[in-house]
C-alpha cells in the first residue's frame, strides 16, 4: 500500500512539472506564443539598438522605442540623449528594434543642431521605420509617415515617392548617412550632399508648421494629436516639395547653387499655415477612420478654365472647368457654379462629364454683348473623398459680338 502511495505521489508531482512547463516556453514567450518583447514587459535578456540622428547631426535629442506608435514618449519605454554626433544607443528586449520605430524628439532651446551650432528653435520629431534605426532623419521620417498613410505600399514604394517628390537621384538610399559619405567624397557624395540639403529644408519646415498648428491649437498639440499632425505636416512638405526639385534641377543644370534658407522660405510662403488648425485635425481623424486604401488629402485642383481668365468670349459660350480628379456628384447641385453679369445673375443649366472631371454651365440666352461677366464655383465643391476646394473658385472674361445677323426680310 505504501509502494503504490509513493508511485502515485510521484506521478502527481510529474504531472505538476509538466504543467508548469506548458506555461512557459523556455524562450521568453506565453502560453499564448506573444514574446515578452512584443507584449513590452522587461527581459533578462537585452539588446542594444545604436544609431544616429540628423538633419545635421543632432545632440541632445531625446530617442525612445514608440512601442505603441503613437509619437510620444510614455513611461517604461527605451529612452535615450543623443550624443555629439548624433549618437544614440537604446537598451531594448531582443527583437523589439524590428517591432517598432524609433522616434527622436528634437527639443526647441535644448537639442543642438551641429551644422550651425546652435539650439533649435521650433520643436519638431523624427523617426524610422521598424527594423531602419540606424540612421533617423527627415527623409526617414517622410518614408515612415508615406508608409503609415498608405498601408500598400512597400518601403521601397515609400521612399521611391519621396526621392521623386524631392528631385534625388534614384542611385542614392535614404537611409544611408548623407553627411557622412558627402564628406567623405565617397561614391555619389554630391547626391548625398543634395539629400543633406533636402533633409534641412524639411526639418526646417517641420519645425515651421508645427509652431503654427500649435498656435492655432491654442498653443499645444496635445499627445492624442500627434500621430495627425505628423502627416498634416507630410502633407504639407510634400504638396510644396516641387519647389525643391526645381532648385536640384538648377543646381545639376548648374544655373545656381540650392540655398536652403531660400526654399524654406518659398515652400512655407506657399503653405497653408492658417488652416493647420483644428478643423483640419477633425478632417484627418475621420480620414483615418474611414481607412480609405488611398491616401488623399489634397483639394481638387483646377487644370482648365473657359473661358480664359481676363479673355474675351462669344454671347454664346459656355462655361466650363476641369479637375484633376473625380468630383463628389452629390454636390453638383443648383448654384455650385454661378455666371453673373450686368443684368445679375444668368440662368442657365449645369452639366457634368464625370470621364473628364468636366462641369460646364450652359447659360439659358445669349449673353450682353462687350460685358464683363464673373464666374464663381463654390469651396463647397469636394473629391469623391471628401475633400473641398475650401476657397471659392473665381474669375471675369468680357463678350464680345460675333453672331451673324439674321437676313433681312423680303418684300
Amino acid at each position: 500500500m505504501k509502494k503504490i502511495l509513493k508511485i502515485n505521489m510521484y506521478l502527481f508531482a510529474l504531472l505538476i512539472l509538466s504543467l508548469l512547463s506548458a506555461c512557459s516556453s523556455g524562450d521568453g514567450e506565453s502560453s499564448n506564443g506573444t514574446s515578452k518583447a512584443a507584449s513590452g514587459e522587461s527581459s533578462a535578456t537585452e539588446t542594444t539598438l545604436t544609431g544616429v540622428v540628423a538633419d545635421g547631426y543632432l545632440k541632445d535629442a531625446k530617442v525612445f522605442l514608440d512601442r505603441n506608435e503613437n509619437r510620444v514618449y510614455d513611461n517604461g519605454e527605451p529612452l535615450s540623449q543623443s550624443a555629439v554626433g548624433g549618437i544614440f544607443s537604446l537598451d531594448v528586449n531582443p527583437g523589439e528594434g524590428e517591432l517598432y520605430p524609433v522616434v527622436a524628439q528634437i527639443i526647441a532651446g535644448e537639442t543642438i543642431d551641429e551644422d550651425s551650432g546652435a539650439a533649435i528653435v521650433n520643436e519638431y520629431f523624427l523617426e524610422s521605420l521598424p527594423g531602419r534605426w540606424e540612421f533617423i532623419s527627415p527623409l526617414t521620417t517622410l518614408v515612415k509617415l508615406e508608409c503609415d498613410k498608405n498601408p500598400s505600399f512597400s518601403p521601397l514604394q515609400a521612399e521611391i515617392e519621396i526621392r521623386t517628390r524631392f528631385g534625388l537621384d534614384d542611385s542614392i538610399s535614404l537611409f544611408v548617412d548623407y553627411i557622412a559619405v558627402a564628406n567623405e567624397e565617397a561614391v555619389g557624395a554630391e547626391e548625398y550632399g543634395r539629400a543633406h540639403r533636402a533633409a534641412q529644408v524639411a526639418a526646417n519646415i517641420m519645425g515651421s508648421l508645427r509652431a503654427s498648428l500649435s498656435q492655432n491649437l491654442n498653443g499645444q498639440i496635445a499627445d492624442t494629436e500627434q500621430v495627425i499632425a505628423a502627416y498634416m505636416i507630410s502633407d504639407q512638405i510634400l504638396g510644396q516639395a516641387s519647389l525643391l526639385k526645381v532648385a536640384f534641377d538648377k543646381e545639376r543644370n548648374q544655373v545656381e547653387v540650392m540655398e536652403v534658407s531660400s526654399v524654406t522660405d518659398a515652400i512655407l510662403d506657399t503653405s497653408d499655415t492658417e488652416n493647420l488648425n483644428a478643423d483640419l485635425l477633425f478632417r484627418y481623424q475621420q480620414r483615418l477612420e474611414q481607412d480609405f486604401t488611398t491616401w488623399d488629402m489634397q483639394a481638387p485642383q483646377l487644370q482648365t478654365q473657359s473661358p480664359p481668365a481676363g479673355d474675351t468670349a462669344s454671347v454664346d459660350t459656355i462655361i466650363s472647368i476641369i479637375f484633376d480628379e473625380d468630383l463628389d456628384e452629390t454636390l453638383l447641385v443648383d448654384g455650385v457654379m454661378t455666371l453673373s453679369g450686368p443684368n445679375g445673375v444668368v440662368s442657365g443649366n449645369l452639366d457634368s462629364d464625370a470621364e473628364h472631371n468636366q462641369l460646364n454651365f450652359i447659360p439659358s440666352q445669349l449673353l450682353v454683348p462687350f460685358s464683363q461677366y464673373q464666374v464663381r464655383v463654390e469651396g463647397t465643391l469636394a473629391d469623391i473623398l471628401g475633400n473641398p476646394l475650401g476657397s471659392d473658385i473665381i474669375w471675369e472674361f468680357t463678350t464680345t459680338f460675333d453672331q451673324t445677323p439674321p437676313p433681312l426680310p423680303v418684300f
